[in-house]
Order: structure tokens, then sequence, then C-alpha cells
């Protein structure tokens, strides 16, 4: 289950079952989760909530899961991996020989967690010869209980292994590199493996040096107007939108700023997690119609589909899968064979059989029918169960597609993660129908506004770094467990070295905090970024503007 499934269908039905309110649901699960990918109860980098999970709790949660997810034959995050190592374990599956695997590449090692460690580990008894690549330093994935421990230990664990590093840096000009390289030579986690990057820019032809820059503002809206403004001078001397990157590592206290400024500076950008065509319910009803066509055996998409209909809410599909768990049903079956007699009434007998009116309509088209043969009749479904606002919302983004788009490449344009591997869908359509590729991409040109995270492995020629603020990074949440602080360090760390001819970083003075100014402390971070953070009332000079298109055009 994907995040927006996890909250409207499984904790929602399981505050429905138990009478739990959303956010302790959602607490709960989150409990289990730290357990599937650890194997333990409070494992390290765990917080419990407040107050702690009860025993009750645990077995109110277990009770609805196992039947739940067999219904639907589905996981939740972290499942997959832990059911595969406790098969294993018990030599009842042979995952190397399943798949007639004989190599495994795994990259980002450092984000693996120890269940995913022991996963690997496993596969590598069973004969897989496996080659590992990753960072200790750009481990920031404490969240799903990664740890840099397993790239650390790599060796020692095979100690017959061949190893290989990797000192050459291809992204970062050397400026850059060493703004990177000082901050985590200042905050080394335990057992770090040591580095000596060198930029290959530095002996490039022409050689280019890079440009950093670090700035203090008397106020976050001062801040968030000089990068507005930067953005529009760089894009005005030749760089690209999608070149230029603003990393947030709170979007709460600085993306507000930053749109607004955004807006009167007349620059088009794309926040993080910006909501789109898919976060609309005409969004998720295609892609469980696409979903459907392509896999009659999707039982989350018939869900879905189920539950979207206005007047069918969460009492309604828990009537339904709580009569086929009952009953000894299948769930997909429900939707195409004859009904038992009895069984479904009321509410969920009549929307049961709208949504087998859908599926049979579905079964009809193919995986490989394209978005143009049914852009018509996805319209008139959206009209017609929703709004004619929805139908229209489909035909302009339908429209934008290529028409020759299939439906199965369509779903997976819909279900993707991030833009880049959008990008890779339309770019691998267009290629496959001979159409022309736009120079400046298949994806609108805005300046790409993410949290730290989301940029893990992207770059951008240019990148600003605001809100380097003791309150904000490392924040109230990570300043009590020295082990957060340090993890906070490499994902500044990661972040600079998103940037390849160029990085901004900056702080303010003072920003609004719950409406009202508040004085703010420069990060701890600051100090040990090879730069000193000189005062600032506006963003980029016209000639600093002119030092970074330069760079970039050499790059």
């Amino acid at each position: 289950m994907d995040a927006w499934e996890l909250e409207n269908v499984f904790d929602a039905e399981f505050g429905d079952a138990s009478g739990i309110g959303k956010q302790r649901r959602e607490k709960i699960r989150l409990e289990h989760e730290a357990f599937w990918s650890t194997g333990q109860w409070g494992p390290p980098n765990y917080v419990p909530p407040n107050p702690a999970i009860t025993a009750a709790e645990r077995a109110q949660f277990s009770a609805f899961h196992r039947p739940r997810t067999q219904c639907y034959a589905c996981v939740l995050p972290g499942e997959i991996v832990r059911q595969c190592v406790t098969q294993m374990a018990a030599g009842t599956l042979n995952a190397v020989g399943l798949l007639n695997l004989e190599h495994l590449v795994v990259d980002e090692f450092q984000d693996l967690n120890p269940m995913d460690l022991e996963f690997v580990d496993l596969m590598v008894g069973q004969g897989a010869r496996v080659f590992v690549a990753g960072d200790d330093d750009q481990s920031i994935y404490s969240f799903r209980f990664a740890s840099p421990a397993g790239i650390q230990a790599f060796v020692a664990k095979y100690p017959s292994c061949g190893q290989h590093t990797l000192s050459a840096c291809f992204r970062c000009t050397p400026t850059v590199l060493a703004a990177g390289q000082t901050l985590i030579g200042a905050h080394p986690q335990p057992n770090r493996i040591a580095k000596n990057h060198v930029s290959l820019y530095g002996s490039a032809a022409p050689p280019l040096t890079g440009f950093t820059r670090c700035w203090q503002f008397p106020s976050g809206v001062a801040e968030a107007r000089a990068i507005a403004e930067s953005c529009r001078a760089l894009i005005a001397a030749g760089i690209t939108p999608r070149d230029i990157l603003v990393l947030l590592s709170n979007q709460q206290a600085l993306l507000g700023g930053l749109d607004a400024e955004f807006q009167s500076a007349g620059v088009a950008y794309e926040p993080p997690r910006a909501e789109g065509f898919l976060d609309s319910r005409a969004g998720r009803w295609v892609l469980a119609a696409s979903r459907i066509v392509c896999d009659a055996d999707d039982y989350v998409a018939h869900r879905v589909l189920l539950g979207l209909r206005p007047g069918v809410g969460i009492g309604t599909c828990c009537a339904v899968t709580d009569a086929v768990i009952a009953n000894n049903l299948n769930y997909q079956s429900i939707f195409y064979q004859p009904l038992p007699s009895g069984v479904f009434t009321g509410r969920a007998f009549t929307a049961l059989n709208s949504a087998r009116a859908l599926c049979a309509q579905l079964q009809g088209w193919q995986a490989s029918d394209t978005v143009g043969q049914h852009l018509a009749a996805i319209a008139n479904n959206l009209t017609a169960i929703f709004s004619p606002a929805d139908g229209q919302a489909w035909q302009a983004f339908g429209s934008a597609l290529p028409a020759g788009m299939t439906l199965e490449e369509l779903r997976d344009y819909l279900w993707a993660d991030t833009d880049e591997q959008q990008s890779a869908i339309l770019q691998g359509v267009m290629i496959r129908l001979n159409l022309p590729i736009p120079a400046a991409g298949v994806l609108p040109p805005r300046v790409r506004v993410m949290t730290m995270h989301g940029a893990k492995g992207l770059s951008a020629k240019v990148v600003f770094i605001p809100g380097l603020e003791e309150e904000i990074l490392p924040g109230p949440w990570r300043q009590p467990y020295p082990g957060l602080v340090l993890e906070a360090a490499r994902l500044l760390y990661v972040s600079i070295t998103r940037a390849r001819a160029a990085c901004i970083m900056s702080y303010a003075q003072t920003r609004m905090v719950h409406g009202q100014f508040s004085k703010q402390t420069p990060s701890r971070f600051a100090v040990h970024l090879g730069g000193v953070f000189a005062a600032r009332s506006s963003g980029l000079t016209t000639a600093e503007i002119a030092q970074i298109t330069n760079e970039a055009s050499h790059l």
C-alpha cells in the first residue's frame, strides 16, 4: 500500500473497527513497522509516543492486520522484507534459486535497515555473489531505521570481499565539495569510513572552481525574497529553471515565505509533494482503473475503486470486507462473479453493484490500449461518478500526455514516486512513438523546491539551502539525541553535494513563528561550512550571476 492507501484504506478501516482516533492508530501502525524493519520492539531511532502503545492496542492491531492484508492481498511498509527473511531463515524459501539469481547489486547500502541487511546476508548464504555500493556519510534515513553501520561493517563481516574506493567526484565543483567535506569532517559519526574525494572539475579544461556563498538575513522574509530574486535573475541569464534546487529541512517553517516571494517575483516553482492530479479523487480513480486493466488481480485497486464513489464511506467498505472475511469469500471475485445470496445487503450491496458495473466496463479494455482511445470514456465516467469539473480535470491532464501512451504507461506515470521517474517514463513513450523530445525536457520549466530527504540522488547546477538555524536544523526534536544531530549534519552534507556549480546557504536572524517574530540562533553547523556568513539584504549580484552562469556553462 502506498501512503494514500495506508491513510485512506488501512488506517481508516482500523479506526472503524477499533474506534481508535486517527493520530493514535497511525502511531500504532508505525510501532509495528519499526518492529518489522528491525526485528525488535523499541529499536534505536524509534521515538515512542506518549503515552506508549499498550499491549491491548497491539492486540487490536494484530487482530485487524492479518485478515485485512490477506483479504486485500497486500503488505504494509517493511512487511515484505521481514516475511522473506522469516521464510528464508526457516528454510522454506530459496530466493536465489527461485529467481535463478547469480549476482545481486545493492546500491545505497548505507540506507539499509537491520531487516534489509539480514535479507542480503541470507541471499549471500544462498549463493548470490553480491556487489554493494554506498557512502556512510550519506546515511539519512533513520526514520526507516537505516544505519551507516551496515556498510561500515561490511568488510569485517565478509573479509574475503574485494574493496574498491571511489575518490573522484563527478558531480560537484571543488569549492562546493570542500564545503561539504569541511562540514562532515567536523561532525564525524562513530566508525566513519575515511574519504579523500577530489573533484574532477579542478583538472578539467577549462578548470572549474565552483561557487559557494554563506548569507545571513535580518528576517526570513528577506531571505525568501533574496532567493526568489536570485532565481529570477539566474533564469533570465540562461539557467534552466529545473537546474535550480531549493532544499528545505523544515517545510512548515520555510515554504510559506518562499511561496509568497516566488509568486511576487513571478517565478514558477514546483513545491515538495505538490498536490497534483493524482491527489484528487479523479486522479485516484484513473490510477485504480488503469491498475485493474493492467492486472485484474490488483485487489487494493478494486478496494480503492469501491470506496471512491460519493456516498460510499469507510463503514460501507468495511461492511463489504467484513462480509468477505466472515463468509470465506475471495475479495477480487465479488467484483466479477455472481454474488452469494443474502451476504451483501443495503448500502454495501448498492455500492458493490456500482463497482461491479465499472469493472465489467474495464474488462473490455487492454493494457496496450492508448490514452487517446479512452480519453473521452474516462472523462464521461468521472463526470457521471463525481462532477463535470472532475471530467474536465482529466481532460486537461490526459490531453497533455502523448495520445499514444498506453494505459500501462499511464499507470506507471501516475504511480511514479518522483518527477524524475515521470520524466523517464514520458521520454520512453516519446522515443517509442518517435516524437521529438523538447530541448528543455518533458516536465514543466519550474524551479524545484524539495525536502532535503527528497533530493537524495538528484543534482542541480545551483542549489539554495535556507533556514540554517538551530531551531530548524537540527531542530528541537533532534537536539536531545546525539545520533540524530549527527544525521542532521549528514543531511546537510547530502544537500550541499547536490550542487554542481553553485551552493548558496543562508540563515535568518528572525523568523515568523506562530504569528510572531522570533529571534533565531545560527545552526551549530554554520561555523563548519568553510565560509563566512555575510550580511545580505538582497540576492545574487550581477557579477555573481555572471560567475555562476559561466561555471555552469562549462559543466
